[in-house]
């Protein structure tokens, strides 16, 4: 069973979405506060412009990072592009919590992997759409729900709204990433929608080890004030 879905019952959790596919940049994170982890492979991640390569050449730094941490750990195996069986297999075999990717580049046979299931909705998503996924057997949702054309600006009471109705749309735990510029001291709006964590990635943490940490450092310090956050 992963270990993330009972974490996010417990308390607000702080995801780190690394930038890069390395174990110093995993362990600088955990050091700082990260409560779960989150590596990439088959995508250009858009926020921090890295493209991130098939398993294969990215294998060896991720399995770094898995014996790097203990926390868990959850994999984006790629967009249009997929693992083939053989790489698939190797994933499984690995120490993977949960995988998550966007909802509409997840294969059927993702629902077969042992791990925690986790997907991502975009700015098309619907009430309707969520209660399907929670149906299909989606434990998580990645509220990926910021248009491109707003990233990494000021976060607003639409957001707000909007996270609040993508919360009350299904009994599934929302994290809500950071696409919009979320500041440390904004943590407690996102907890009064109904958010069960945060993700943070390049847009806060920037792409070296040190803003990593800092990013991550004051995320996790605003958290831990939160009330009712054991």
């Amino acid at each position: 069973m992963s270990k993330l879905l009972p974490l996010l019952s417990r308390k607000f959790v702080l995801m780190v979405s690394l930038p890069k596919n390395d174990p110093k940049l995993a362990v600088a994170a955990v050091e700082s506060g990260a409560q779960c982890l989150k590596v990439h492979i088959n995508c250009r991640h858009f926020a921090s412009g890295t493209t991130f390569r098939p398993w294969k050449h990215e294998r060896d730094a991720i399995v770094e990072v898995l014996q790097a941490v203990e926390v868990p750990v959850g994999i984006v195996t790629g967009e249009e592009n997929q693992p083939g069986a053989d790489d698939l297999a190797d994933i499984q075999s690995q120490r993977f919590d949960f995988w998550d990717l966007f909802a509409k580049f997840t294969p059927p046979g993702h629902l077969k992997l042992n791990m925690g299931r986790m997907v991502a909705v975009d700015s098309q998503w619907t009430p309707d759409l969520m209660k399907a996924l929670e149906q299909i057997g989606i434990q998580i949702i990645e509220g990926s729900i910021v248009p491109k054309d707003e990233y990494r600006t000021p976060l607003n009471l639409v957001d707000l709204a909007n996270y609040l109705r993508l919360a009350k749309s299904s009994n599934m735990p929302v994290l809500i990433p950071t696409q919009k510029a979320v500041q440390p001291h904004e943590v407690g709006y996102l907890q009064r929608v109904g958010a069960a964590g945060l993700t943070i990635g390049a847009v806060v943490t920037g792409l070296d080890e040190a803003s990593l940490r800092t990013a991550t450092s004051q995320f996790a310090a605003a958290i831990a004030e939160l009330p009712n956050n054991p």
